[in-house]
């Protein structure tokens, strides 16, 4: 079998200069992908991988995440397989990776629904993660973030509505960029909160991550890059696990940027509140009927039951000031710098017993530390990017998030290949 590069660009350029196939280099990527699903199950369904179009992607065979219709297939949301059905078109974002030439050799499994900050899902196998099999896996994008660190696939697609691809890429060491709302469609994406759902990408790599969201959003130029960029950081005094805090800030001053430390706890509480008004609400709505009906997931039900009884004027008053508090926002922390630097999670990653609801070494604070910083920038509908920066005491990944003005996923992209690569070969 063919020996793969360890980055996904560099089989571009193997593809392109002849070295080998496409063919060739699709049948060695599924092939290595199934192999590996044995100790690291992540893999719902095996598809037929078939050559696409000529382009930027020929060669690469990908799996995504189970929430994405396919050609003639409905996806299974991570509570079982997916169900054909004639007539059925792919995705937008599926769509967008097969004209740039992108095949996909599988399904992944994701958190029910796509309603969890964590891996659990009583419908298949434990996620088991990559990096250190005691730690956890976040949600709900789970298994693209075990596929992409166990080397299944150079990237997946995944979808983030309150930190779903940024969790589990914090967990396992890699890049997990979430993209601005709106700039990839959602067409043909099963819905949580739809005003909130956001299409992101996983990778080991910067360059590799790239190369998927030029083929997502071709429309966006790269801009050219700043020579030191200007960054703001927030590391909140009272909300973050002193070892995590102090691993950003030695990563932060050795970075070649302009960094200013700030206080945004203010404005973080009111986003937050309309933030999670917004995810009961839509979570609510979306799965009304099996809500009502008591045959809603475990997940499901513990947002949704709250969004059922959350009032409606609550939920219009944030949606009607979300455009000013983005311009705000925008405004404020974004005049005088290019990115917004806060951690990704509060605590280190925990031992996935501890976040497993139902399990006797389960913990409450440690499950909302993993999501607390996460879902007021959907609600702002920022570009977002989770970067590994370094190693705790245990070896597991410390991550901070790099906000962006909207639609500046390139340069998101840039400031992570400024940063050499924790856990994978440079």
């Amino acid at each position: 079998m063919l020996e793969l590069p360890a980055r996904m660009t560099q089989l571009q350029a193997h593809i392109r200069a002849g070295q080998v196939s496409a063919q060739d280099a699709l049948s060695a990527q599924a092939e290595h992908g199934q192999a590996l699903n044995a100790k690291f199950p992540c893999v719902v369904d095996v598809l037929p991988v078939k050559a696409c179009e000529e382009g930027s992607l020929t060669g690469i065979a990908l799996a995504h995440k189970d929430i994405f219709q396919l050609a003639d297939r409905l996806p299974g949301c991570g509570v079982g397989l997916g169900q054909p059905q004639v007539g059925v078109q792919a995705a937008a974002a599926i769509s967008s990776l097969q004209q740039a030439g992108a095949s996909q050799w599988a399904t992944l499994v994701m958190a029910p629904h796509a309603c969890g900050a964590t891996s659990q899902n009583n419908h298949y196998a434990r996620s088991v993660n990559p990096l250190d099999e005691g730690a956890a896996v976040g949600g709900s994008s789970s298994g693209s973030a075990v596929a992409v660190a166990a080397g299944m696939s150079y990237a997946a697609l995944g979808t983030d509505t309150a930190g779903s691809v940024r969790i589990p890429a914090a967990t396992c060491g890699l890049i997990g960029l979430k993209t601005t709302h709106g700039s990839v469609s959602t067409q043909g994406c099963a819905p949580l909160a739809p005003s909130l759902d956001s299409v992101g990408i996983l990778s080991r790599y910067a360059q590799d991550a790239r190369e998927i969201w030029s083929a997502l959003c071709p429309q966006l130029p790269r801009v050219a890059a700043m020579r030191t960029p200007r960054c703001h950081l927030w590391l909140p005094e009272d909300g973050v696990a002193p070892d995590v805090a102090q691993a950003i800030r030695t990563w932060a001053a050795q970075l070649d940027a302009q960094v200013t430390p700030l206080d945004m706890a203010d404005t973080f509480d009111a986003l937050n509140r309309h933030a999670q008004r917004v995810l009961l609400h839509e979570t609510a709505r979306t799965h009304h009927a099996s809500l009502c009906d008591g045959s809603a997931e475990p997940g499901v039900q513990a947002i949704g039951l709250m969004g059922l009884g959350l009032p409606l004027a609550w939920y219009q008053a944030s949606m009607q000031s979300r455009a000013g508090l983005l311009q705000d926002f925008v405004t404020r922390y974004f005049h005088d710098a290019e990115f917004l630097i806060l951690p990704s999670l509060a605590d280190p990653v925990p031992d996935w017993q501890t976040v497993e609801v139902g399990h006797v070494a389960f913990d409450r604070a440690s499950l909302f530390a993993m999501h607390r910083y996460m879902g007021f920038v959907n609600y702002l509908g920022l570009p977002a990017l989770n970067l590994p920066i370094a190693r705790d005491m245990r070896g597991r990944a410390v991550c901070v998030q790099v906000l962006a003005r909207p639609f500046a996923e390139h340069r998101l992209l840039d400031f992570a290949e400024q940063v050499p690569p924790v856990f994978w070969t440079p």
